[in-house]
């Protein structure tokens, strides 16, 4: 499994297994972008990402996806916070989800991460900033309970854009 290549996108889930691909069916959201996949077995995978739903973008802004699958559908799995974004999920010892970074739009100047929490997940939040902080990537740190995240102070493309850091 864990040697396998998987691919993720609009209206695309597929795995190279070293011999052929394999096209899972994609989760059908209104305007979804899918931003993580971290597949723990072939019968259970996990995406992130957001949706606009029906109106959106202008003047809406996004609600969170976090999605379950068993290889053949996908659930919605409920969350601390529900508009917004989730842009990065890495995988625990054990290869199951852990921590979930994210963009909270009711509080946008601190990175909203999720963590498991033995029955559900919890928030975790990052320093205040000035700007908003939007974390789109993940990674934990080799060796220690650590993670490194790393973002944008915009939620849409800007020139002038910074790129927060958090451990």
């Amino acid at each position: 499994m864990r040697r396998d290549v998987w691919l993720y996108g609009v209206g695309i889930v597929a795995r190279w297994s070293g011999s052929a691909w394999t096209e899972l069916p994609a989760y059908q959201g209104l305007r979804a972008s899918i931003t993580g996949l971290l597949p723990v077995a072939d019968d259970d995978l996990w995406l992130v990402g957001y949706d606009h739903g029906a109106g959106g973008p202008i003047g809406k802004p996004p609600g969170v996806l976090l999605l379950h699958g068993d290889g053949s559908t996908w659930r919605g799995v409920t969350q601390p916070f529900g508009v917004g974004m989730l842009n990065g999920i890495v995988a625990d010892a054990q290869g199951r989800p852990d921590r979930i970074a994210g963009w909270d739009f009711w509080d946008q100047t601190r990175a909203h991460y999720l963590r498991w929490e033995g029955t559900a997940r919890v928030s975790e939040r990052g320093p205040v900033a000035t700007t908003p902080v939007v974390m789109n990537a993940l990674a934990k740190v080799p060796g220690s309970d650590g993670y490194w995240a790393v973002g944008t102070t915009s939620t849409s493309a800007s020139s002038t854009a910074l790129p927060p850091i958090e451990r």
